[in-house]
């Protein structure tokens, strides 16, 4: 007999007991599931929403930074342009020199009904005119009685006070009293730029597409109105300028960039919301702008989520009686270019369904966890 079988008759003889190893079902069943789960992430499904994922991710530009840096620069090249669309107004003080005529020169204030005083030519209405049309109106004056072919320099010494108002999605929204001619970039830059909070989702404002400068055109003539036996409302017009935003901060087109008034009001609307849940990795709210489509508000939500996401997605949102409505579309079909890739509106809900399966595979991991051996009994 050898040692070890003298070991275990000696355990037999003395009264020990041993119990016979009993199976342990919930490691069978772990081990199973997760043989499924292995070899079924090893296919192609799986791999393709990585890569439609990846794809979406670089079609989701990141405008937030961009775009401040663009205003921050043509705010500062506008301060540099020579202001000749500027209108003067009252308490403005020009300084009018006529070529040969030094008696004529004159250094004056702009009253307060618009007006100014010069020697043989009596008064002069110049609010709301350039400077180079000033000197135009002057030429005309003087060349009709008084001299011949004259040559006039208009230029603004002293620029009154303008008071302009900037509100909506701007880092510093309030009233803002400026010296001298300002552009539109020069006050949205004084007003702290754009608001681009909760960028890409998690809450917060942004910036719209568009920028409105609001004004009031001329008022009515009240003498005028007084005479008339109708009964007029006194309301000053106003008219609003709406400018891409883009378009504007790019430089590319100058003429975008229209001189603030005295009495403007620059309103940088807020961009719309739209929500993206179910199966991305950072659900929450985006803004609603640039044309943002379906692939890039999954990709700026964090993507798709390994665990539990699928490439089926059902867009929810209100036509325009206000009935609601789902649109279902594919992510792999949107790569894929099968399936158009949808803009999204104010107010959408994108649901990224989630797979059973894959939901069913989570729980069970997540509330069976797997033992680190099998376990034996023994007594004596």
């Amino acid at each position: 007999m050898t040692d070890k079988s003298m070991i275990i008759d000696a355990g037999r003889k003395a009264g020990a007991r041993t119990f016979p190893r009993i199976p342990n079902w919930n490691v069978i069943v772990l081990g199973v599931l997760a043989l499924g789960l292995l070899l079924w992430g090893c296919g192609g499904p799986s791999q393709q929403v990585l890569t439609a994922q990846a794809l979406s991710q670089r079609q989701a530009p990141d405008p937030k930074q961009a775009l401040q840096n663009q205003l921050m620069v043509q705010a500062t090249q506008a301060s540099l342009v020579n202001y000749k669309d500027y209108k003067v107004g009252p308490e403005d003080q020009l300084v009018i020199e006529i070529y040969g005529q030094d008696k004529l020169n004159r250094e004056l204030r702009v009253s307060g009904q618009g007006e100014i005083t010069m020697p043989l030519v009596g008064v002069v209405k110049v609010a709301g005119m350039t400077p180079q049309e000033i000197e135009k109106r002057l030429i005309e004056l003087y060349d009709a009685k008084y001299l011949i072919n004259p040559q006039i320099t208009v230029a603004v010494k002293e620029f009154r006070y303008q008071r302009v108002a900037v509100t909506g999605a701007v880092a510093k929204p309030g009233s803002y009293e400026i010296i001298g001619p300002r552009t539109l970039l020069e006050v949205l830059s004084l007003a702290g730029g754009f608001i681009n909070q909760g960028y890409p989702t998690g809450g917060g404002a942004q910036a719209g597409d568009v920028v409105n400068v609001i004004r009031h055109q001329n008022a009515p003539d009240i003498v005028n109105s007084m005479k008339s036996s109708a009964p007029k409302p006194f309301a000053p017009k106003t008219e609003t300028l709406v400018i891409d935003l883009r378009r504007l901060v790019s430089g590319q087109e100058p003429q975008l960039n229209v001189m603030v008034r005295n009495g403007d009001v620059v309103n940088v609307p807020f961009a719309g919301t739209a929500y993206v849940l179910g199966g991305v990795k950072k659900p929450g709210n985006i803004a609603v702008k640039e044309n943002i489509t379906v692939s890039q508000a999954v990709a700026m939500a964090g993507g798709i989520d390994p665990i539990l996401g699928t490439s089926s997605i059902t867009i929810m949102r209100f036509d325009e009686k206000g009935k609601p409505i789902s649109i279902i579309t594919n992510l792999d079909s949107i790569i894929a270019r099968s399936d158009p890739d949808l803009p999204l509106k104010d107010s959408d809900v994108v649901v990224v369904n989630e797979s059973t399966l894959k939901k069913s595979l989570y729980i069970i991991r997540t509330l069976l966890p797997i033992p680190s051996g099998s376990y034996s009994m023994a007594g004596f």
